[in-house]
């Protein structure tokens, strides 16, 4: 990811499940280099409190200064007193800006349908956003050609795109 092209924007970064894995080590860098970056908000959500992942992190992310954390689950139990609802909902409320921002998304693909939807209502650009495509990679090398998007192979050439350059390619992603 061009993480040095992003110095000086907002950062929106938006994670469901697993998929925080990828984002997070985007969110550390920002932290460790907090005076490169503007206004970071970060929308993580999985299926129940006990799917969520990094919970150990989530203090220290808490305290960095102009950091915006919005963490919820699809279904709460008893002990949950945190958000409830899907990542994309969630998205909504929050509602970031996009001058000068980015908005990274990974996560289960239903989510990123979603997002990228909801990205385009509040007038992100496809250039403004980014998401990654491991999900359609089936060998993982190139060689089934199962992952390929256009000329492109997800495997390959990713999995990290820009919407824009997906959306060149008038592919089925």
């Amino acid at each position: 990811m061009p993480v040095d092209a992003w110095k000086g924007k907002n950062l929106i970064i938006i994670g469901g499940g697993i998929g925080l894995a990828p984002v997070r080590s985007v969110l550390n860098y920002a932290i460790d280099n907090r005076d490169d970056f503007g206004h970071i908000t970060l929308v993580y959500g999985a299926r129940s409190p006990e799917d969520l992942v990094f919970k150990w992190e989530y203090e220290r992310w808490g305290a960095v200064k102009d950091l915006d954390m919005n963490i919820t689950v699809d279904c709460g139990d008893d002990k949950w007193s945190g958000k409830v609802g899907f990542v994309p909902t969630i998205l909504k409320e929050v509602a970031p800006s996009p001058e000068n921002a980015i908005a990274l998304t990974c996560g289960p693909p239903i989510m990123i349908k979603f997002v990228l939807q909801d990205l385009a209502e509040m007038n992100f650009t496809p250039e403004q956003i980014v998401t990654t495509l491991e999900g359609k990679m089936q060998c993982c090398v190139g060689l089934c050609g199962r992952c390929n998007i256009g000329s492109l192979f997800i495997c390959k050439d990713g999995p990290v795109f820009t919407l824009a350059q997906l959306n060149s390619l008038n592919g089925d992603f």
